[in-house]
């Protein structure tokens, strides 16, 4: 049985903390109990799956995490009821100092999949934040090709979205396929050419392996779905 502390054991102690409101939480009690944590309870979850890692990295709590990542035994690959790891909360919701200390944990996975098939490199690339995208890639192992639910890659989130950033921080990688297809059978091009985002079309047009005459289920191509300027750009391109 848990160590008890204020009459409760404290793994119920803390999971009651974290269900309060973030202004309703007393941080210098969940460090107190943190440190009390016996060991036997460092993975415990609670009725969504969550573990205190998971919380405290939903919380933006980096003290806290950074107390238990170095309890022995933490498990910072566990997924909630969602799917969600504590390193997706934290890539979700731009905790940069968290991300770094979550991917400094040896054995993490930066590859886990969430109920949606998003990745942590997914969520950050689809809400811009290119800082955090910029840690995940450097991590050794990551997959950027990695298709979500409807087929989706990281890539085609951020040109859809008008990323520019992220966007050219994935095509640096030398392994990025430009040339995937979702379900519907659309590319990155033309997600961006459909969007109008012309920036980005310019920077896949830079790559070498981009192949602008793909069709979708439908029987189009990119240049279907392009305004004239960007008609012109993916006209030029096959010219050349």
């Amino acid at each position: 049985m848990s160590k008890v502390f204020y009459d409760k054991p404290i793994i119920d102690q803390i999971f009651e903390e974290f269900k309060k409101d973030n202004s309703d939480h007393d941080i210098n009690k969940l460090t107190k109990l943190v440190e009390r944590l016996p060991p036997e309870d460092v993975n415990a979850q609670d009725e969504d799956n969550m573990t205190l890692l998971i919380h405290a990295s939903y919380r933006n709590y980096a003290e806290i995490v950074k107390l238990l990542l170095e309890k022995e035994g933490i498990d910072v690959n566990i997924q909630d009821n969602c799917g969600w790891t504590a390193l997706i909360h934290a890539s979700r919701y731009n905790y940069v100092e968290i991300v770094k200390l979550l991917l400094e944990k040896e054995g993490i996975d930066v590859n886990i999949q969430d109920n949606c098939g998003w990745t942590a490199l997914i969520h950050a690339s689809r809400y811009n934040y290119a800082e955090i995208v910029k840690l995940l890639l450097e991590k050794e192992g990551i997959n950027i090709n990695i298709q979500d639910n409807c087929d989706r890659t990281a890539l085609i989130y951020a040109s859809w979205c008008g990323q520019t950033e992220v966007v050219k921080l994935l095509l640096e990688k030398e392994n990025i396929d430009v040339n995937i297809q979702d379900s519907d059978g659309e590319t990155v091009l033309m997600r961006a050419s459909w969007c109008g985002h012309t920036e980005i079309v310019k920077l896949l047009l830079e790559k070498e392996d981009i192949d602008i005459h793909i069709q979708k289920n439908n029987g189009y191509t990119a240049l279907y779905y392009a305004n004239p300027e960007i008609a012109n750009l993916l006209k030029n391109h096959q010219k050349n």
